[in-house]
């Protein structure tokens, strides 16, 4: 076995949510990136690049089979749900370590999840799949107000929208229908309405080898938006008391045994109810949001290596080294905005920031839910604080130094 294994790395993403994964697993992998454009920023981290239409999975195929003549790919790692199922199909071919593309449509596909989690009997909110208004109203009624219509097979909370009443159901109904992004399938039956599950949120990351779950840490999260689920920021405390909760690694576990996931990362997301845990999805990805740079900043876990090992069939190492409590919040404008600058005073960040960055360019224009979503953010601050409780009020302070300019 080589010392350094290489890596097919297929996207990179928005490198300010991203590059930092890359950065970190260069340092332990030879990593050989296939992306849409050229290699740029990502060329002292990387062997070789190429140039292909990620999208496209023959083109993908193509590219991966071209990199592996001549050379010895040990593994290949996506981050992208999008690109997810073509990435999988690329291991099987090539032979690599990674759960099938159909388990990959199951955590995609979340009527799919419902299902199977259903039939295993793993805590989770009612759900049913509907084609119209019609049959979503006919639902909720028997479900009891309030309800949760969430697309099926998008990621970032779009669309996902608590109605409280059958007046306020086929407006919320259009705006579910009508969220869409490339690449994600459509289906007739392309909204689930589902029990609102009462309770704070939450996130796990996990790492997947040979069936074992190991959780590598949690995460708080913030919404807004409201009738909207936006997430708008996350804390991440090396010492939650909730982390060790035997009942939610008894879910997981359960969780990903119903799906049939074996090998790889995933990001969880549940709600602590009155009653208990509760599986609102389970993606088959490194969490976004900087989640895993949180994590690594609060416990030394770094989720970007771990992903790299297990890829690359080699074991990971999972030992937090220190505990403290990292938090980020993203900026959004209070209305549709064209930016002309973002100005950030660095004097005024408090000296506990770690990250204060523009997410968006002069000309750009953003706009809060509905309209935007995960797009209408214009910037973003992440520290370290002493507690939990300690991260608003600094959060706030770093929130300030930075000002939108519109045109």
């Amino acid at each position: 076995m080589s010392e350094r294994p290489l890596m097919i790395l297929v996207g990179i993403g928005y490198e300010p949510h991203r590059g930092y994964l890359l950065r970190s697993i260069a340092d332990t992998t030879d990593v050989w990136l296939l992306d849409h454009e050229p290699a740029t920023w990502e060329k002292p981290y990387v062997v070789g690049s190429t140039a292909v239409d990620i999208r496209d999975g023959a083109a993908l195929l193509a590219a991966a089979v071209d990199v592996a003549a001549g050379r010895n790919v040990d593994g290949i790692l996506c981050w992208d749900e999008l690109k997810m199922a073509n990435t999988a199909t690329v291991a099987q071919h090539l032979g690599l370590p990674g759960v099938s593309p159909d388990v990959i449509d199951r955590c995609r596909d979340k009527h799919r999840t419902r299902t199977a989690l259903a039939a295993a009997g793993v805590p989770q909110p009612r759900s049913v799949a509907v084609a119209s208004v019609e049959e979503a109203l006919a639902v909720a009624d028997g479900l009891g107000y309030p309800v949760i219509l969430k697309p099926r097979a998008l990621g970032a909370s779009m669309g996902v929208t608590k109605v409280d009443s059958p007046a306020d159901l086929p407006t919320a109904y259009a705006h579910t229908r009508a969220q869409h992004v490339d690449q994600a399938r459509h289906y007739n039956l392309g909204v689930l309405v589902e029990d609102y599950a009462d309770g704070p949120e939450f996130s796990v990351d996990s790492a997947i080898v040979d069936g074992v779950v190991t959780p590598l840490f949690l995460a708080r999260k913030t919404s807004g938006f409201p009738p909207y689920f936006e997430e708008t920021g996350h804390i991440v405390d090396g010492s939650d008391p909730l982390f060790t909760d035997p009942d939610l690694h008894a879910l997981l576990a359960a969780a990903h045994d119903a799906l049939g996931f074996d090998s790889g990362m995933t990001h969880t997301e549940l709600r602590r109810t009155p009653t208990g845990w509760s599986v609102i999805e389970v993606n088959c990805r490194l969490g976004g949001d900087l989640i895993p740079y949180l994590g690594l900043q609060s416990t030394g876990i770094d989720a970007g290596r771990i992903a790299a090992a297990i890829a690359c069939g080699r074991p990971p190492t999972f030992t937090p080294t220190h505990s403290s409590v990292t938090a980020i919040r993203f900026l959004y404008p209070p209305a549709p905005t064209t930016i002309a600058e973002i100005r950030i005073d660095t004097d005024a960040l408090p000296p506990n920031t770690l990250l204060a960055t523009p997410l968006a360019t002069p000309g750009t224009t953003v706009a809060p839910p509905p309209e935007g979503h995960v797009w209408g953010r214009y910037a973003m601050v992440a520290i370290t604080a002493p507690t939990p409780e300690s991260c608003p009020p600094a959060l706030d302070t770093a929130a300030n130094a930075i000002t939108l300019i519109p045109t």
